[in-house]
């Protein structure tokens, strides 16, 4: 009973999505007049005691491959003087409806990561407070990963964790996905912006302050119009 219920559930939910998608898209030739940011540039500023180092993010492969599914897309690793490092990348698209960042816990759990501690928690930013997502994902090999993110459409923050009660994170997915495209179908389509912030976590450590710190040591390197662009604040 309860399976025949998700069904006819996710059922009109896909209606109701279809019909909603077919009605954007009447509007999407007024897209692709939006102006790209120069997230390549952005990715570039980093805090004066950090220095990029070689990774896959950067790598041609890579930004070949995510290109299929954004507009634009850059990524980078940095390290500072203790070793430590992250891995930042940032992407974009002209349609923040149908080619949004995406969320991450989906994106990890479908590459064979179990998600653990969503959480949104907050980092002091200048005078103002970012509200930032974060979970663990964690593989097979006992690879951890610390992840830190947040989405911008139409220059507003976006909620990347439903709470709908349902054990379905999915179908909770589904539901926040429809609102944003509800709420958008009668006014002009934003853009999207997704910065991801993430660093490998060993056992030993209770958790990573590591991503929190360059977050904010990044966005105070920032100019207030940079910040406005990648924050909405």
């Amino acid at each position: 009973m309860i399976f025949r219920n998700k069904y006819i559930l996710s059922l009109l939910f896909c209606l109701l999505m279809g019909s909603s998608i077919v009605m954007v898209a009447q509007k999407q030739k007024n897209i692709y007049s939006a102006h790209p940011p120069d997230i390549e540039r952005l990715i570039d500023i980093h805090p004066d005691n950090w220095y990029s180092v070689r990774s896959s993010v950067a790598s041609p492969a890579w930004i070949k491959d995510a290109k299929s599914e954004y507009d634009k897309v850059v990524g980078r690793t940095y390290r500072n003087a203790d070793g430590q490092e992250v891995t930042i990348v940032m992407t974009w698209s002209r349609n923040g409806l149908q080619k949004a960042g995406h969320m991450q816990q989906l994106c990890y759990s479908s590459q064979g990561f179990s998600i653990t501690g969503q959480q949104n928690i907050k980092i002091p930013i200048k005078s103002s407070v970012l509200s930032v997502t974060n979970f663990m994902a964690t593989q097979f090999d006992g690879q951890n990963e610390d992840v830190y993110y947040w989405r911008i459409t139409g220059g507003k923050l976006m909620k990347n964790i439903e709470n709908t009660g349902l054990d379905d994170q999915r179908l909770s997915q589904r539901i926040l996905r429809i609102k944003e495209v509800v709420k958008h179908i009668f006014v002009k389509i934003p853009d999207n912006i997704m910065v991801r912030v993430s660093a490998r976590k060993y056992e030993s450590e209770k958790s990573s302050a590591v991503p929190v710190l360059y977050i904010r040591e990044y966005l105070e390197t920032l100019s207030n119009k940079d910040i406005k662009l990648l924050t909405g604040l």
